[in-house]
């Protein structure tokens, strides 16, 4: 699917399929979603450059990612999606700049490129300028990972709470497990998408073209700061996790003990009881007892104290 965004008696005019081709020559950002081919090659001839197919995307050397090429910059740098499904993912998203066109390329749904589309539409003057979109967008994109994180944080703190001040734990360990290891899945994708965007910047920052603009070099630095914030901060929780997950674990491994330790204590008391009632359950013919009128009153109060004595004894030492 192919979005244009263009200026148009000062608002942001935003087109899409066919019509949306017809005026990509205007258009300052061009935005393609899953695009077949036919789109890649009519878009190639409006810019003037090649499209990445999405193996390309899907490179991870550097000089595959971020390049130039005659008349156009290439970046592609990963991105956390899906951050509120059960499982979050992370896909490849590309710019390619020119100096008349911005083309994002993709093959999923940021939330951040819904913020930012929302965006031009308050302050279409963005629309105006490929490199003002690409700064605008790189903005959004920081914002909303820094969103995810400090949703992510408080989530942690919620978790922590709940498994250091419980006295009774309504909710099973494994739920918390389950629950800390999607955080993680969110932490590791939101430090890669802050890498990639750092070495994006980067790249940029070092391109002549950036740092003719004073405002535009003033934008990229802001953005590098808080993206260096960001990387902290993932670490930062990252090590929150790891205490956490040794934190759960080490609670399973004591309420594992404490099941091994009950069937232990229960085998003790039984073993004395056990003793007598095979003593006289053997076939011996010269047993006094057996002719006893309270023999087997007495062997029954004898297994019921053999059996109190270990209890009073782990009772009175904790052990249980």
């Amino acid at each position: 699917m192919i979005r244009t965004y263009r200026t148009e008696a000062g608002a942001c005019v935003v087109e899409e399929g066919p019509g949306a081709l017809e005026r990509a020559s205007e258009a300052a950002w061009i935005d393609l979603f899953e695009p077949t081919h036919e789109e890649d090659e009519a878009i190639e001839k409006v810019i003037g450059a090649a499209i990445p197919t999405r193996e390309d995307m899907a490179e991870i050397e550097a000089s595959s990612r971020l390049y130039e090429e005659v008349g156009a910059v290439v970046m592609t740098t990963p991105l956390l999606v899906k951050s509120a499904s059960p499982y979050p993912e992370s896909a490849e998203f590309t710019f390619v700049l020119t100096e008349a066109h911005l083309v994002t390329v993709r093959y999923a749904e940021p939330v951040s490129l819904s913020i930012f589309a929302g965006t031009t539409r308050r302050t279409p003057e963005i629309c105006a300028s490929p490199k003002a979109v690409l700064t605008g967008l790189l903005d959004a994109i920081v914002d909303r990972l820094a969103d995810v994180l400090e949703v992510t944080g408080q989530e942690l703190d919620s978790i922590g709470r709940r498994t250091f001040t419980e006295t009774e734990r309504r909710e099973p360990l494994q739920i918390r497990m389950q629950q800390l290891g999607r955080h993680g899945e969110i932490v590791s994708k939101a430090r890669e998408s802050l890498v990639g965007l750092a070495r994006l910047v980067a790249f940029l920052k070092a391109l002549p073209q950036m740092n003719r603009s004073a405002d535009l070099g003033e934008r990229l630095q802001a953005i590098k700061l808080d993206i260096e914030v960001l990387l902290e901060h993932t670490s930062s929780l990252s090590a929150k996790i790891t205490f956490l997950l040794d934190a759960l674990l080490g609670m399973i491994n004591i309420e594992q003990n404490a099941i091994i330790k009950t069937f232990s204590v229960v085998a003790v008391m039984f073993l004395p009881p056990t003793l007598i009632a095979s003593i006289y359950g053997m076939n011996f013919e010269h047993m006094p007892e057996l002719s006893w009128p309270f023999g087997y009153p007495l062997a029954l109060l004898a297994m019921l104290l053999s059996m109190i004595a270990p209890y009073a004894f782990f009772k009175r030492k904790g052990w249980i």
